[in-house]
């Protein structure tokens, strides 16, 4: 079995979809974005079983809609025995950076990036109106439906003192993956810790993490913190335009009417930051002037 990265690759993780229909929903839907187009398309197709025609109509959908089908992941013996049979390449995505040894670095460093960033996505300010998910099989980010601040406020008193104790101290225990470059399209990057991105994340790239991802740039391709099942990890950018978006167990995605593949650069960018609340995301904006 290959290890997962190819040039002018496209990550489609379809790992949620629990049948057949919902693949073909969700994969004709990111296909027909104008950055899938005339790529070689990696698919993350989870546990669902696949027969060989179905895998057959998977490939000729992929080829239908102007790219071609680079290879497969799969944990299901159906699917790996179908894609064998019909001569589909079978992969597995694994970290194209190596992680460093967090036990060398310098504490005073870590500290640096850490301040650095709380004065680009600290809390000071009152957040403005967010985009909350519907709850759907496939849930969509959608515009005004609750007042975060308001949302911040119940979800603090839902939890218990030990709860919030608890998840700050195993957050802050975690080490913290670095990068400064973008992520480009075909690129997988996953960490146990935290994720820093100094760059952007182009659509078609994914970066996972089993804590927070934090990107200083345009989080434009998919983004999976809390990996290991945290609901309470948090996704933060200088602007957020994800097409898959997951915290812990909780998954949402760009809605159909929004196909806005690429964001024009800006030194004026406001931060914004994702989190869960009630099984759903939300995303508010963060640190804006008044």
């Amino acid at each position: 079995m290959d290890k997962g990265y190819i040039e002018n690759g496209f990550i489609v993780d379809l790992t949620n979809a629990k049948k057949t229909s919902e693949i073909i929903y969700e994969l004709s839907r990111i296909l027909d974005m104008p950055e899938s187009k005339e790529k070689h398309i990696c698919l993350k197709l989870g546990s669902v079983d696949l027969s060989e025609a179905e895998l057959t109509s998977i490939k000729s959908l992929v080829e239908v809609m102007e790219s071609q089908l680079a290879f497969i992941s799969t944990s299901s013996t159906t699917t790996l025995e179908s894609a064998t049979a019909l001569d589909i390449k079978i992969s597995e995505f694994t970290e194209q950076v190596e992680a460093p040894s967090f036990e060398d670095q310098a504490q005073e460093e870590t500290s640096e990036v850490t301040v650095a960033l709380d004065n680009i996505f600290g809390d000071e300010v009152a957040p403005e109106p967010i985009k909350a998910e519907s709850k759907e099989i496939h849930p969509v980010l959608q515009h005004d439906e609750i007042i975060a601040e308001q949302m911040v406020e119940q979800e603090i008193e839902e939890k218990t003192d030990e709860e919030i104790s608890a998840k700050k101290v195993a957050a802050e225990n975690l080490p913290t993956l670095y990068l400064r470059k973008t992520i480009r399209s075909g690129q997988s990057i996953s960490s146990d810790g935290n994720i820093i991105v100094i760059g952007d994340v182009n659509p078609g790239a994914e970066i996972i993490a089993k804590g927070d991802i934090t990107v200083w740039g345009i989080l434009g391709g998919i983004a999976h913190a809390g990996s290991d099942g945290n609901n309470y990890a948090r996704i933060r950018a200088l602007k957020l335009n994800p097409v898959q978006i997951r915290i812990g167990e909780v998954f949402a995605r760009r809605p159909d009417t929004v196909n806005l593949p690429y964001i024009q650069k800006s030194s004026e960018y406001i931060p914004e930051e994702a989190f869960t609340y009630k099984g759903s995301i939300v995303i508010r904006k963060i640190h804006e002037e008044n």
